[in-house]
């Protein structure tokens, strides 16, 4: 559906683009809408609210009763509810109990009755134990609608969110009828917890039960209704989307996804004009303290008993605060985000924009540095640093630097960046290489990279493959991505190095990050290149590239260079990575898919709730 932008002036001074219709969260349409009940956050903090969605963005089925499916979102359950074992292995447990989602004979996703906190129960025997079919347990039906039209309703937003702000259409999830679409799995697993699966490239959502020490009644709790938590794991599918040649088992990407997840839950609510109006009467003007974009997942709190929620994003976390564990990490980067927002938010208000403009102009910003910040950071394996540094090269390019100051000062003062960050970002940008694209077409960028390998600093032993090229219809740019090749003839052997080009709207070239890793910048004769050359001919010979993957070439975190060859491997909606490397040639496990609540959360809380588990409810 074509959808027209309604920008007002102050706005697109905020922004910075005068020729470009920027206003995301005032977006008006001509089409139909549906009325559809979503909860905003959970329902542990309100009651869900009554809403609208655009009405092609629903397929309908039987009875011409609409489906909250379309070609880019999916709900679709399984028949069954599993379990996750201590091998980490999920094994069904009962039979699926939700309703096939669909709407009224009006046309409406309107559940004025469903409970908000609803009471689960298992079929028993005379014996009071659960009876079994086929070994799995039969629930009683969970009349529950809500959880996922919040997930539907919150998949969408993303994806609109991102397409926006990216310049580009998001080809994530799976081909399915010609389209790229997401299937999530609203009713996947026995726990308080989610994650996006890289590897089926589906979001599986689980479910909690619960018992009140009280009055021993059980109920369930669906984390499909946390709104915060479906946006922040479609977040992940949106990441993984735009930045498709990162390694998924390297500490530094998953430090930025979880980052990435939770900024997108925040600045993709601050598309929805009636959540940005609830949130200005809320912190009355004052975001320098908690409020309800900077909490995720205020469920956990009401079932813990612990804090406000599972994270905050308001706080003052440093580097050496925090462990190197991935969800604790990425809390640095969020919080300095974060700040950043505040900080536009006054800045924008004092220049003579109204609350609601400035908060709506302050999400857009923090939301293009979120999405275009993959265009301008290393392939394959990144640091929050080389993160922070696509910012600096974002405001640069979109809004003439004039943000800098803000976020050099929040970086460091977070200590993402050191003494030397910000100079070595300049050395950067020095170095880029002058090259111009006359013409656009696949074949004029392929034979400008291959004319420019020495100017690109790719040594005689390696060449470049191109591997795709994205033209961003937003801001005119050319994201070029390129693959090293193990020497330069047509037949040449891909390596699993990539790199990436971003060329100006005027064809010259504004960004290049090299696959290759070096320590003396585009040098052909690099040090690192032809200890490189000499590593890959030991990994042949250990036979690393016998194992059913290309061989990469990795700079690890002490500085030296080591040859691996990634495989990635599935069972069931989970996945791994084993690595083979000169050190482990045998092959090591490395993990890939990090649960959105680290550690599993069960047993009897300080509120007097008892978290069960499926162990719990075998008896």
């Amino acid at each position: 559906m074509l959808k027209r932008f309604v920008v007002s002036n102050l706005l697109i001074i905020a922004i910075g683009l005068m020729n470009l219709p920027l206003s995301h969260a005032q977006i008006s349409t001509q089409s139909a809408s549906i009325k559809i009940a979503t909860y905003h956050d959970d329902p542990f903090v309100k009651e869900a609210t009554l809403g609208r969605m655009d009405a092609s963005r629903f397929d309908q089925g039987e009875g011409r009763l609409l489906l909250l499916t379309n070609n880019r979102v999916r709900i679709e359950d399984e028949n069954f509810i599993y379990r996750k074992d201590q091998a980490g292995v999920f094994k069904p447990f009962a039979f699926n109990p939700w309703p096939l989602p669909q709407s009224d004979d009006k046309g409406r996703f309107k559940f004025p009755n469903e409970a908000r906190f609803p009471l689960f129960e298992i079929v028993r025997g005379p014996d009071g134990k659960p009876i079994l079919t086929d070994g799995l347990q039969t629930w009683k039906p969970i009349d529950c609608y809500l959880g996922m039209t919040t997930t539907f309703k919150a998949a969408n937003a993303d994806k609109d969110a991102t397409e926006f702000w990216a310049g580009r259409v998001l080809d994530w999830g799976q081909i399915f009828d010609g389209n790229h679409i997401l299937f999530i799995n609203s009713h996947s697993f026995i726990e308080g917890n989610a994650f996006y699966s890289p590897s089926a490239r589906q979001v599986f959502l689980g479910v909690a039960a619960y018992r009140s020490v009280a009055d021993s009644t059980i109920r369930m709790f669906e984390t499909a209704t946390s709104w915060d938590l479906v946006a922040h794991e479609c977040g992940h599918a949106v990441h993984s989307t735009l930045k498709p040649n990162a390694d998924l088992s390297d500490r530094g990407f998953r430090t930025w996804s979880e980052s990435f997840g939770d900024q997108m839950a925040m600045w993709t609510s601050l598309t929805d004009r009636n959540r940005t109006q609830a949130l200005v009467q809320e912190v009355g003007g004052d975001f320098l303290k908690s409020n309800s974009l900077t909490r995720f997942g205020e469920w956990f709190a009401g079932l813990t008993g612990q804090g406000s929620g599972w994270r905050d994003a308001f706080h003052s976390k440093k580097v050496s605060d925090t462990s190197d564990e991935e969800h604790d990490r990425s809390e640095v980067l969020t919080g300095a985000a974060y700040n950043i927002f505040a900080t536009l938010y006054g800045r924008l208000k004092n220049q003579g924009m109204s609350e609601m403009n400035a908060v709506e102009a302050a999400g857009e910003i923090m939301g293009t540095f979120l999405t275009r910040s993959t265009d301008f950071t290393p392939e394959n394996t990144m640091t929050i640093e080389d993160v922070a540094k696509a910012y600096l090269k974002i405001d640069r390019e979109l809004f003439g630097s004039r943000y800098r100051d803000v976020l050099v000062s929040e970086f460091v003062g977070r200590e993402i960046f050191d003494a030397n960050s910000e100079a070595e970002w300049m050395e950067h940008e020095a170095r880029i290489p002058n090259l111009r694209l006359h013409r656009s077409t696949d074949q004029d960028i392929e034979q400008l990279v291959r004319a420019n390998l020495d100017r690109l600093g790719i040594g005689l032993d390696f060449g470049l493959k191109l591997q795709s090229v994205i033209r961003d219809n937003r801001l005119g740019q050319t994201i070029v991505r390129v693959q090293v090749t193990d020497g330069r003839g047509n037949d040449a052997t891909l390596l699993e190095n990539h790199g990436i080009l971003v060329f100006r709207s005027d064809g010259t070239l504004a960004d290049y990050h090299s696959p290759l890793p070096s320590d003396e910048g585009l040098n052909v004769q690099s040090r690192m290149q032809v200890q490189a050359r000499g590593l890959m001919e030991e990994a042949k010979r250990m036979g690393i590239d016998q194992r059913g993957a290309r061989l990469s070439i990795v700079r690890m975190q002490d500085g030296r260079l080591t040859i691996e060859a990634r495989v990635m491997r599935t069972e069931g909606s989970n996945c791994w990575v084993e690595a083979f490397t000169l050190e482990h040639p045998e092959g090591a496990r490395r993990e890939v898919i990090i649960p959105t609540i680290p550690g599993r959360v069960s047993g009897l809380q300080p509120n007097g709730v008892q978290i069960l588990t499926a162990d719990d409810l075998n008896d």
